[in-house]
């Protein structure tokens, strides 16, 4: 475990001690902050339930169940049972431009919940894989780039999601009163 340990480790300080272009530090700021995306939600809310069809109800849906069961998941169940220390809490951290939380670090809630979500959407709509998981990987990677977590921390939280997210869909296509929802999506 020592070898992990030392490569998490190595890789979290290649990361927080490259350079950090104020540009940079403003664009993962903006993306690590959910709320910034609010009305890009509402408005894709707004269209998929208006003209998506049985595959828009069956996204809104199971993005609103992943999202669910993928927050305590990670941010009640998970984060107390590793009880991990967060990097920017075991060091002092030179770049640190959002502070730090004073939860635990593993697994990222943000990559959890982020890579659910671009799982359910690559589920249901294929042809948004590359776009549903360009964003969750920005997301995560945020989430080293301003220190907050060790990389270990965001690649669990990755496979997670997209565990939590391939379970939800699954599930819910499998409902016999769902399961039309989910015939045009590629559901196995």
């Amino acid at each position: 475990m020592n070898g992990l340990a030392a490569l998490d480790l190595s890789l979290y300080h290649a990361i927080l001690y490259a350079p950090h272009p104020p540009w940079l530090n403003a664009f993962f700021i903006f993306v690590t902050r959910p709320e910034n995306f609010a009305v890009g939600l509402a408005v894709a809310l707004f269209f998929l339930l208006l003209w998506g069809g049985g595959r828009g109800r069956a996204l809104i849906l199971s993005a609103g169940i992943g999202v669910a069961l993928s927050d305590p998941l990670a941010s009640r169940l998970l984060k107390s049972l590793f009880h991990r220390t967060r990097p920017c809490h075991a060091e002092t951290p030179a770049h640190l431009p959002l502070g730090c939380s004073d939860s635990y670090s593993f697994p990222s809630s943000h990559a959890v919940n982020i890579f659910c979500e671009a799982t359910i959407i690559s589920m249901i709509y294929p042809r948004a894989t590359p776009y549903a998981f360009l964003f969750a990987t920005l997301v995560g990677y945020s989430r080293l780039y301003l220190g907050v977590h060790y990389p270990f921390d965001v690649m669990g939280g990755a496979l997670i999601g997209v565990a939590t997210g391939m379970l939800v869909v699954r599930t819910l296509s499998r409902i016999p009163l769902l399961a039309p929802l989910f015939s045009g999506s590629s559901r196995p």
